[in-house]
């Protein structure tokens, strides 16, 4: 069987195809990276390895940061977490799934501010015939979208001088 390696980068960026609600679901509940259809995430179907494949995830890894939470400053505050089938990875105590591994403890890109907080590699099995995915969640909220202003409080002053 013939080994390969292969990245994907996920981005989420104004592509100008989603509602800012549809952009709030990301701090609400984690969303595929790949058929979320958030961003980059333009994938039509599950990801299920064939009857003669196997899938090693050997790094992944998300902008690091946990404050400021608003503002020129802002950063995500991501956690990554693996499905495979019906069972994440990362779980709580009770075997829900928790948010996953943080941008700050697996950082992308690596640099001299943010480095990985484990020495070696998290392999994660994906066995032939196998539905799996990778979900993000985004726990520093985007900015309220603005089709939920009500219209009210509208505060107003002057600028006086030179």
């Amino acid at each position: 069987m013939p080994v390969r390696r292969q990245g994907f980068q996920w981005q989420v960026k104004d592509l100008g195809q989603l509602p800012p609600k549809r952009l709030d679901d990301l701090s609400k509940h984690p969303q595929s990276v790949f058929v979320s259809g958030i961003g980059n995430a333009t994938v039509r179907k599950r990801n299920r390895t064939a009857k003669d494949e196997y899938i090693v995830i050997q790094y992944v890894g998300s902008t690091p940061g946990i404050w400021p939470n608003s503002g020129a400053g802002w950063v995500p505050r991501g956690f990554i977490n693996f499905t495979i089938e019906t069972t994440s990875y990362f779980t709580n105590p009770d075997d829900r799934p928790a948010d996953g591994l943080s941008g700050s403890s697996m950082p992308f890109p690596v640099t001299t501010g943010f480095g990985p907080a484990f020495t070696d590699y998290i392999p994660i099995d994906v066995p032939p015939n196998t539905n799996w995915d990778v979900t993000y969640f985004l726990a520093n909220a985007i900015v309220t979208p603005t089709e939920d202003y009500d219209g009210g409080d509208i505060t107003t002053w002057n600028v006086v001088g030179v």
